[in-house]
């Protein structure tokens, strides 16, 4: 362990991100710090507001900061310190889709704690305001739960095809259990495709297609044997247009510029506005189907992160959100048909005051 962060630390030989241009509107940030730990990173340019919405949105989510607002790296905040040792030992992305509606790409990371390990996070975003697309934006309520139901039956029907083919008997040794493995991993694994919710799927938008990807039945211990691995999904948009809400419509199968969701606005992305005298810059997740989310805030004046925890209302036009501060406060906000959060933020045991975020 002291080896590996030393010759992190030793092997430092750049901090400060080279922009290199990947492809038109997008430019990389970069860092080396060994040969085998390198740091890529999108940035996306435009002349309107969804790219910046965007890149705060990724930074925020991946690198723990704001664009442009670091001592020597965007990548500071999240790479293994000498003290720590774990942290992010390299980073890179890849982008599936750039069409006039839609953004898709996945930020591909080696993390290192207990163990070692490699992860994607896929991002799908409208280019008309740079919000996050999710599946309940993109599909009707039926759309998406005979979409569930559709996905459900093929994961099932994969993993009780792969327990069929195992011998019953008639193995021995590392052979046998190996199948014996196998057997409680994937028997384990199937009352979670059963009564799949797709929240942790990885949603990847490509120009004709979109792919639903759930993680392996495998613990870490255990994905050697992990014969079936991860569980992709793959449907063609124009096989999905009974399934679509008019707004996926617009965006994945005429891929529009213009779409926007008036229907059933969902609360999340960036906001920005002044509270308690402050600038803030609020981002927040899509809910799961339990109506939870990841949410912060970071302070503009310092860059500093604040850790929200979200409170959906029944009314999904409504979302409360408490700081995880030494003082704690609640924001109390309502989404206007504009795309505005207006409501109040308080203090514990102070006063109520009018915030608008936008």
């Amino acid at each position: 362990m002291m080896s590996y962060r030393r010759s992190l630390m030793l092997c430092l030989l750049a901090l400060v991100p080279l922009p290199s241009i990947a492809e038109p509107g997008v430019t990389t940030l970069e860092a080396t710090r060994s040969e085998w730990s390198t740091y890529r990173f999108p940035l996306f340019e435009g002349g309107s507001a969804a790219p910046e919405r965007i890149n705060i949105y990724l930074h925020a989510f991946e690198l723990d900061g704001l664009p442009g607002r670091f001592e020597q790296s965007p990548f500071e905040r999240i790479w293994p310190t000498d003290d720590a040792g774990h942290g992010v030992v390299s980073l890179d992305y890849e982008i599936h889709a750039k069409t006039p509606g839609f953004l898709s790409l996945d930020i591909i990371g080696e993390y290192y704690g207990a163990y070692l390990s490699l992860g994607r996070n896929s991002y799908a975003f409208s280019l008309a305001d740079g919000s996050p697309l999710s599946l309940p934006a993109l599909f009707s309520e039926a759309g998406l739960q005979r979409v569930q139901q559709r996905i459900s039956q093929a994961r099932v029907g994969r993993i009780e095809t792969f327990l069929a083919q195992l011998p019953v008997d008639g193995a021995t040794g590392d052979e046998a259990e190996k199948i014996a493995i196998q057997r409680a991993m994937y028997g384990e694994c199937l009352p979670r495709h059963q009564n799949t919710t797709l929240d942790h799927d990885r949603l990847v938008l490509e120009p004709t297609q979109l792919t639903l990807i759930a993680g392996g039945c495998s613990a870490h211990a255990v994905r050697a044997l992990d014969d079936l691995g991860e569980f992709p999904n793959s449907f063609a948009y124009a096989d999905l247009a009974t399934e679509l809400s008019a707004y996926g419509r617009c965006v994945l199968l005429e891929q529009r510029s213009d779409c926007r969701d008036l229907s059933n606005p969902q609360i999340s992305g960036v906001y920005r506005g002044v509270v308690d005298r402050q600038q803030r810059t609020l981002v927040i997740a899509p809910p799961d189907t339990s109506g939870s989310s990841r949410a912060f805030y970071f302070r503009d004046k310092d860059a500093s992160k604040v850790e929200l925890v979200a409170k959906r209302r029944v009314d999904v036009s409504h979302i409360q959100l408490r700081e995880q501060n030494a003082v704690p406060a609640m924001f109390e906000l309502q989404l206007d048909r504009d795309g505005r959060l207006n409501g109040t933020w308080q203090p514990e045991g102070g006063v109520a005051i009018p915030v608008e975020l936008r």
